[in-house]
């Protein structure tokens, strides 16, 4: 045992001296998920800029109609001049501007086209920061239309029509909205950007980087560190199992550190922590495994360098942890079950959607186990062959 953990020891502490390895292994799946969650809902407040040309009544009323509420992630700022929110705009200071131009009350007073411009950078265009500035122009106008048709009726003002139509407007039964998860009550707290980020990434680069570090086994070879271990009293069993506990700590040391990090950082909600760690297990002896089979059958450095990351790529594109899974047509997603991402990807799922427990797993786990005996055992054979020559 001491003669295993020695080997796996070594491996471990020379693949955490690579600088390069370890911007591959800690800093760029963080970087990542960062990305993601800000993408996919993580970034929190939405900011838009406000430029109150008129000054009115009613431009205050609309300002007022679009300024957040408890719980809203609308930030409201504020400037001088359409100059301003345009370079505000441009430069990432606020995601959307609105800009209510002079002479947007008289116009609606006299039943014309009240001026209100809508800005927008051309990356950042979404619905996420029109919907509450066209609810807002849409009440105004609503109110606006009942005060011209009440004052045209009664003969009153229109001042006088407007607070009227505003007190009515106030009194009168709205409609309850009732949201309800579509996965039901186990759903009830969506999941961040930042959960789905970290656990493509988490999938993705154990995986990816596990194959790249096949290298150091090829190195080793080269340099005739396995022959010389092979000729002390070391077996070729304590060499492998050696060289195949280095990989496993490799990724394990990964996927651990994704973990406790994107929850400290991030908040992340793995789910049942009993079912997550069995998943990040699993998963770090199938990437052994794969690191082992590349390390055994590449012929120097340089082919297990170029095999490495594009099997890993490509696995991890067809396994659901780069793109949804969701845009593929089902003989894609069909196929995307050959790769023992998607089975660890739809184990994530079912503890994060569905609220599932380790039983609830236990399919998948079985699927990324027996793909960590396939591919264990066949670099084994490999691997002996190699050593014993």
């Amino acid at each position: 045992m001491s003669r295993i953990l020695a080997i796996a020891g070594a491996n471990f502490r020379r693949t955490l001296r690579d600088r390069l390895g370890l911007f591959f292994i800690i800093i760029l799946p963080m970087i990542l998920i960062i990305v993601l969650g800000i993408t996919f809902g993580g970034q929190g407040t939405l900011r838009l800029g406000i430029a109150d040309l008129d000054g009115s009544t009613l431009s205050g009323e609309l300002v007022a109609a679009i300024a957040p509420t408890d719980g809203s992630q609308l930030e409201l700022r504020t400037y001088g001049s359409a100059a301003e929110l345009e370079d505000a705009v441009a430069r990432g200071t606020v995601a959307f501007g609105l800009t209510v131009q002079a002479g947007f009350d008289d116009a609606l007073r006299s039943g014309g086209r009240a001026p209100v411009v809508y800005v927008e950078a051309p990356t950042t265009g979404s619905i996420a920061g029109r919907a509450p500035v066209e609810r807002a122009v849409a009440s105004i106008e609503a109110l606006v239309r009942a005060a011209r048709f009440g004052a045209g009726q009664t003969g009153s003002t229109f001042d006088a029509a407007l607070t009227a139509a505003k007190a009515a407007s106030a009194a009168a039964p709205g409609v309850a909205v009732v949201v309800t998860a579509a996965a039901g009550e186990v759903s009830a707290q969506t999941p961040s950007g930042f959960s789905i980020g970290a656990q493509s990434q988490l999938i993705l680069f154990m995986f990816l980087t596990s194959l790249t570090g096949a290298t150091e086994l090829i190195v080793t070879r080269q340099l005739g560190i396995s022959r010389r271990m092979f000729s002390t009293p070391t077996g070729a069993g304590v060499i492998i199992i050696g060289e195949g506990v280095g990989r496993l700590a490799l990724a394990l040391f990964q996927g651990l550190f994704i973990v406790i990090a994107s929850t400290l950082l991030f908040g992340v909600e793995w789910g049942d922590p009993a079912a997550a760690l069995a998943i990040v297990v699993a998963f770090s002896f199938v990437a052994a495994g794969a690191a082992m089979l590349i390390g055994a059958v590449a012929r120097n450095a340089s082919q297990a360098g170029a095999i490495g990351p594009a099997l890993g790529m490509g696995f991890g594109l067809l396994g659901g942890t780069m793109v949804p899974p969701e845009v593929f047509p089902e003989a894609m997603r069909t196929l995307g079950h050959l790769t023992p991402h998607a089975w660890a990807m739809d184990a994530f799922r079912a503890i994060t959607f569905d609220g599932a427990g380790l039983t609830g797993i236990l399919p998948e786990l079985a699927v990324l186990l027996g793909f960590a005996v396939v591919l264990l055992g066949l670099a084994t054979v490999r691997f002996r062959r190699v050593i014993v020559g």
